[in-house]
């Protein structure tokens, strides 16, 4: 018989410990529409009796993007940056209600301390990219509508210009609009949770976040039509719906990232 050695590493594998900011990602899984229905029901079980915390994180978010907006010729910038900061601290607070059942305030400035340089140069990314995508959008309307002085004479005199291209032109141009902000979209849904806690480089979470999307092509998009139609009926009552719709989706997004990669 062999004596057990105490200094052996053990045979078995021992499971990585689930950290904050640490996550055992796999491969974008493909998931159901029913899955995705789901995630509104996760995110609601992670509010239970946090909605007070949730629901004032996010006020802060909206009041200070709107104070940054105010900065002469840079708030825009701003905005942006501070956003991505302040949106990786939302996914803080819900991964630890998630994983510890309790969160803090301060969570939510945890973007500012926690990959603070992956998630700034993601933001840079991002600019980047939509001024590239508006340029594009900006240089189709002009090819659609017929670039020139009768053109630039309709605009400063207020009226339509008439487009020089007819509707199926218009039609095509509209489409390819719109897969241009789509795929925009795919690039980034994913690209603060797989920076900040799956602790991915800017430019792997960005194509990693388009695989998982187009993979998920048709539950996303019914998702994505069923939260506009919550955010819709939630600011009838004078916007004060948002309170709960905020939150809600917040959790939402949060539990779509936890399906689609944490192993």
């Amino acid at each position: 018989m062999s004596e057990m050695n105490p200094y052996q590493q053990p045979a078995a594998d021992v499971a990585v410990a689930r950290t904050a900011g640490e996550l055992v990602l796999g491969e974008p899984k493909k998931i159901t529409v029913s899955d995705a229905m789901g995630w509104f029901g996760q995110g609601k079980e992670m509010l239970a009796g946090n909605w007070g915390l949730v629901i004032g994180s996010l006020v802060v978010v909206m009041l200070l993007n709107m104070a940054v907006q105010f900065i002469p010729f840079i708030g825009w910038l701003a905005g942006m940056f501070l956003m991505t900061l302040l949106y990786a601290g939302v996914v803080k607070i819900f991964y630890r209600l998630d994983s510890e059942g309790s969160a803090e305030f301060a969570d939510l400035f945890a973007g500012f301390s926690e990959n603070t340089g992956p998630l700034v140069i993601l933001a840079l990314i991002q600019m980047a990219v939509y001024v590239v995508a508006i340029i594009a959008a900006v240089a189709m309307v002009f090819l659609v509508m017929g670039f020139d002085m009768n053109m630039l004479n309709a605009m400063e005199a207020g009226q339509m210009p008439q487009p020089a291209a007819g509707g199926a032109a218009i039609g095509i141009t509209i489409a390819l609009m719109f897969v241009l902000f789509v795929g925009m979209g795919f690039l980034f849904y994913f690209s603060i949770p797989l920076v900040f806690l799956g602790n991915m480089g800017p430019g792997e979470a960005l194509g990693v976040s388009f695989k998982a999307c187009l993979k998920n092509l048709l539950p996303l998009i019914l998702y994505g039509i069923v939260a506009t139609i919550l955010v819709a009926v939630a600011m009838i009552p004078l916007f004060l719906g948002l309170l709960l719709a905020g939150p809600l989706l917040a959790g939402a997004y949060y539990a779509s990232f936890k399906q689609v990669f944490v192993e």
